[in-house]
């Protein structure tokens, strides 16, 4: 089975996929499904449901990518050594501005962290650049600290995109271009991302640089400017919350080469002030699933079966479905989940007189 470039991306679009892709993967039917709230690339009330088993104590991904999409029904029944966790699809609004964030940066989080002697010690990832690598060569892959996904196992919008495509909307591509393991010949291959003849762009291109085009979400800025949104806003750092939820990055400057110098950042997001509010680290805050994630098997790192990645809160108002499981309806709910390394800080806020927390409260509407 072969499409152009333009005809499988428009299919992609607008859902014609899944006809393409059964019965490998049964995942996803389209990228709006997971992402289209409170627009295109938004976030979504969608799980994901990682599913492996545990081996001699380590977890083993299942059949395509162990990845299978729900939407908070039952997950069914498990044998002994079987594990399921639910993943909440993440906005890719702005992905291009966290994508252009200086490694250092993000390697600075965890420093002041550390400096600070609390509970508080998020983990770096080194997230393999999968576009780093030649194809049809065994060259070292390129690194970068991790910034997307539920685990930061992916540094750039290209490997994390490929992913996507290969495991949730059964596109192979040159990044992921293998068959799944229970792959039946007979229903032919699935397709393959292969470059349009009239522009050289493949899908997987053409996907990405429409993601790195999105906008940040903005705030409500008749909110962010009342009284009460400014000082929770303050009392969100002075209680420990800003340690991870980090505010503010500027991005790299316009032309700076980054991914393994292949790509150089536009003037559209360069030299840009962002407010994401996120460490992109790792914490362990007692709701792990004891299921790691990584781009590629030789990467999976059984020592962050507990952790997740800090959420970025820009757009939160638009949520109702919080933390990786989504299974927080409210901001509210959501600290009261925080305890391991973010327990202190949980009590803070719980220390909070009921109108200092209604302060919290509209700063977190706010974003």
């Amino acid at each position: 089975m072969s499409l152009s470039a333009c005809s499988l991306l428009a299919i992609v679009l607008s859902g014609g996929i899944v006809a393409q892709t059964k019965p490998s993967p049964s995942n996803g039917q389209r990228c709006e499904q997971c992402h289209g709230m409170p627009s295109r690339f938004g976030s979504s009330p969608l799980t994901v449901q990682r599913v492996g088993n545990m081996v001699a104590g380590k977890f083993i991904p299942g059949v395509e990518g162990g990845v299978l999409h729900r939407n908070g029904s039952s997950g069914g029944a498990y044998a002994e050594n079987q594990l399921a966790g639910e993943r909440v699809s993440l906005s890719l609004l702005g992905d291009g501005y966290i994508e252009a964030i200086a490694d250092q940066d993000i390697e600075r989080n965890a420093r002041e962290q550390r400096r600070l002697r609390t509970s508080v010690a998020g983990q770096v990832v080194a997230a393999p650049v999968l576009e780093s690598r030649p194809p049809g060569t065994n060259d070292r892959l390129a690194m970068r600290p991790g910034r997307f996904g539920w685990k930061s196992q992916h540094a750039t919008l290209t490997s994390a995109c490929a992913d996507s495509l290969r495991n949730e909307l059964g596109i192979r591509n040159r990044l992921y271009p293998d068959e799944y393991a229970n792959h039946q010949a007979a229903a032919g291959p699935t397709p393959l991302d292969t470059a349009d003849p009239t522009n050289g762009e493949t899908e997987l291109q053409q996907l990405v640089e429409e993601i790195r085009r999105t906008s940040p979400p903005e705030r409500d800025r008749r909110l962010a400017r009342g009284a009460e949104a400014q000082a929770g806003e303050k009392l969100f750092a002075e209680i420990g919350c800003a340690l991870c939820h980090v505010a503010t990055y500027k991005t790299l400057r316009a032309g700076t080469l980054i991914n393994g110098g292949t790509y150089s950042v536009t003037s559209l997001i360069g030299d840009k002030t962002i407010h994401p509010y996120s460490d992109f680290l790792l914490h362990d805050i007692g709701t792990g699933d004891r299921i790691p994630q990584a781009a590629i098997p030789e990467l999976l790192d059984q020592s962050t079966a507990m952790e997740f990645r800090t959420p970025a809160l820009w757009g939160l108002r638009f949520r109702s479905w919080m933390m990786h499981d989504g299974k927080s309806k409210i901001p509210e709910d959501a600290i009261k989940r925080h305890a391991g390394e973010a327990t202190e800080i949980r009590k803070r806020y719980e220390r909070l007189t009921s109108v200092q927390k209604a302060q919290v409260q509209s700063f977190l509407n706010s974003l």
